[in-house]
């Protein structure tokens, strides 16, 4: 999935946990969304793709220096844990529902899953995911701290 479809998954899945828990936090959310794309920087690092950076311990280690960073300013651990290690996942979540398969629990588990279904550069679903995200945030954060 291409950086627009991750932000727009990301955005859709945040909106709904934050609003369905009735708790938004803009900051953490903001963190997750950056974060939401990292992943694919094996990608500019020349590294196997959906290998090191495309499993749960790579969200580990980021939500641990991101807690620390953000515990540093004066945000608090938690806050910047939650926000990369949640990104870092729903990278992963949404990588799992293209054709190419891969390991998430690599390297304790190399067993390689895909749900297949679309490609990864299909346009429609990345933008569409990217607008659809959008329009989730607006309608479900305008609901959740205003009308709620």
């Amino acid at each position: 999935m291409h950086r627009e479809g991750h932000i727009g998954f990301s955005l859709i899945v945040l909106s709904v946990v934050m609003y369905l828990l009735h708790r938004w936090n803009l900051v953490l959310a903001t963190i997750a969304i950056g974060f939401s794309t990292f992943p694919d920087v094996d990608l500019r690092m020349g590294i196997a793709h959906r290998k090191w950076t495309h499993n749960v311990f790579f969200a580990i280690l980021s939500g641990l220096i991101s807690g620390w960073i953000t515990k540093e300013v004066g945000l608090g651990f938690e806050v910047g844990f939650w926000g990369a290690f949640g990104g870092v996942i729903l990278h992963i979540l949404a990588d799992l529902l293209t054709y190419r398969s891969f390991a998430p629990f690599y390297p304790l588990f190399d067993g390689k899953i895909s749900l297949k279904l679309f490609r990864s550069d299909n346009v429609l679903v990345n933008r569409g995911l990217l607008v659809l995200g959008v329009v989730t945030f607006i309608v479900l954060y305008g609901f959740g701290t205003f009308i709620i």
